[in-house]
């Protein structure tokens, strides 16, 4: 087992702590190798600039201080210049009273307000992974005066302020340019703010019992390559475009025919055997010249050029032959539309992949997910996720984690949180993160691009999260691909649509 590619809660974290001490290698012991294996560190790092000659230990008074405790002995016992600094008073856990017991010869003081951080390594271990909230006024201050010296910042297991579950940091985090961190990578380490906190992650094996690892119930999936092209079904050369699915997508308006253009197309593209628009009459006129291989379902549309609640006999129809339905890309929202949403939701039979305007036609009427015969996919941006918590994008972004996973058992709902950093949550409670993407994603066509994608691998058979993860993987790996090509700054989302051929060949699919 690699522990590199291993990722973890914070509590699944604190039950690998203890199963090893009930194993034999006791919290002291891991402390220990915490303490060395930072110092071994910042001794390679000291290697590389000899320039340095003074290290300072930014200290808490929990566990994380006593990591720094024991670092800071191992230094100085190697010739150099380190000096602790106190920030919050006496060492309080069991743990870091007696690792601040053993040292000896160190200079440790609470006083930090002439110390010039130029040209020095600077380790902060102040808070560890249990850290949440904003960080005191006192530690804000100091971390904004480090952050703006030239010194080299090293993170012990995590930057002091940010959270290790969800990712999001207090004002002021140490913006470091290392982390290490033990026994394995915590979730909030592959979202932002937080992953850019960390700097460059060092993994350290801390001596945990590898069978341990074994035993946690539902860990964490970071998303690669080898784990998606499992999910992807081989086209047998004796297939027809039966075996991969009838995909009804329910999209676009007047103001709108680019989203139905762009969900229909990623959707093609990524295998479904047969796309069918459903759309308004003038806007399956418009893109129907260029969405070739799509077959078409012109549907009535009110003054607004949006899809008329009249349409439902007729779609619910086809929706009968359909193996996925994608609801929502560029529909607008009007009292029609949420009538529509909301049948289709509690009688469709097959899988439902909501986004967009379909997930804000059901936010005065979110617990009707409880209620579908079908399984659902949803795909909101922060923006959605807090209309449909009735909270602030805000807050979506400072718990992102907590949220969907509750989101997602709650309403028993496959949940895609958008961001810098996608997380899928499952209903029974499973996570998984992808880290592939970037900024150029960050523009109106994006999102349709992602919801085909996931639609189509939906249409194809895959479960909800296979389907979700294959298409939150796959579009984030494309998109980096292209932004390679063109630049973040250049790229559009019908570029990812272009490039998909070639990363499907790229996985032998």
């Amino acid at each position: 087992m690699d522990i590199n590619n291993f990722v973890v809660t914070p509590k699944q974290m604190k039950i690998l702590e203890n199963a090893s001490h009930c194993a034999g290698v006791s919290l002291s012991m891991l402390m220990d190798n915490a303490g060395r294996s930072l110092a071994e560190k910042i001794l390679n790092i000291l290697q590389d600039n000899r320039y340095i000659n003074k290290v300072y230990i930014l200290a808490g008074n929990g566990n994380n201080a006593g990591d720094g405790f024991v670092c800071a002995q191992i230094l100085s016992n190697n010739a150099l210049s380190v000096k602790v600094i106190m920030l919050c008073g006496d060492a309080k856990t069991e743990l870091s009273k007696a690792a601040y017991s053993k040292i000896n010869g160190i200079d440790v003081t609470s006083d930090y307000e002439n110390i010039d951080f130029t040209d020095c390594l600077v380790s902060d271990c102040v808070f560890g992974t249990g850290f949440h909230g904003e960080l005191p006024e006192n530690v804000t201050a100091l971390f904004n005066t480090i952050n703006n010296s030239t010194c080299i910042k090293v993170a012990c297991d995590i930057p002091s302020g940010a959270s290790a579950l969800d990712g999001y940091c207090s004002n002021g985090t140490l913006e470091c340019d290392y982390t290490v961190t033990f026994g394995a990578i915590k979730t909030g380490m592959l979202l932002s703010p937080c992953r850019e906190a960390c700097g460059k992650i060092i993994v350290a094996d801390i001596d945990i019992p590898k069978q341990e690892y074994i035993k946690i119930e539902k860990p964490v999936i970071k998303l690669d390559n080898d784990y998606i092209k499992k999910l992807i079904p081989i086209r047998k050369a004796t297939s027809h475009k039966g075996d991969f699915g009838k995909l009804i997508n329910i999209c676009g308006s007047k103001n709108y025919t680019g989203a139905a253009a762009l969900s229909s197309l990623s959707a093609l593209r990524s295998g479904v055997g047969i796309c069918t628009v459903a759309s308004p009459t003038s806007v399956t006129s418009i893109i129907g010249g260029a969405v070739f291989e799509a077959t078409y379902l012109p549907l009535e549309e009110d003054e607004n050029g949006q899809i008329s609640f009249s349409n439902y006999d007729v779609l619910a129809e086809n929706i009968k032959c359909a193996s996925a339905v994608l609801i929502g890309c560029g529909l607008g929202v009007s009292d029609d539309i949420k009538m529509l949403v909301e049948k289709i939701i509690l009688n469709a039979e097959c899988p439902l992949i909501i986004d967009a305007d379909g997930i804000n036609a059901i936010l005065d009427r979110i617990d009707i997910l409880k209620n579908t015969k079908a399984s659902i996919i949803l795909t909101p941006h922060p923006g959605e996720l807090a209309r449909l918590l009735n909270i602030s994008t805000k807050e979506v972004l400072k718990e992102r984690v907590r949220l969907a996973s509750e989101f997602s058992e709650k309403y028993r709902v496959t949940l895609v949180s958008k961001g810098s950093g996608t997380v899928i949550a499952t209903p029974d409670g499973s996570l998984y993160f992808s880290t592939a993407g970037n900024p150029g994603l960050s523009r109106g066509g994006s999102g349709d691009v992602l919801a085909g994608m996931i639609a189509s691998f939906s249409a194809q058979g895959l479960s909800p999260e296979a389907a979700a993860c294959a298409g939150v993987f796959l579009h984030g790996t494309t998109a980096d691909i292209v932004a390679e090509k063109m630049s973040v700054q250049g790229m559009l989302p019908s570029d990812i649509i272009k490039e998909l051929p070639l990363v499907f060949k790229a996985i032998d699919r």
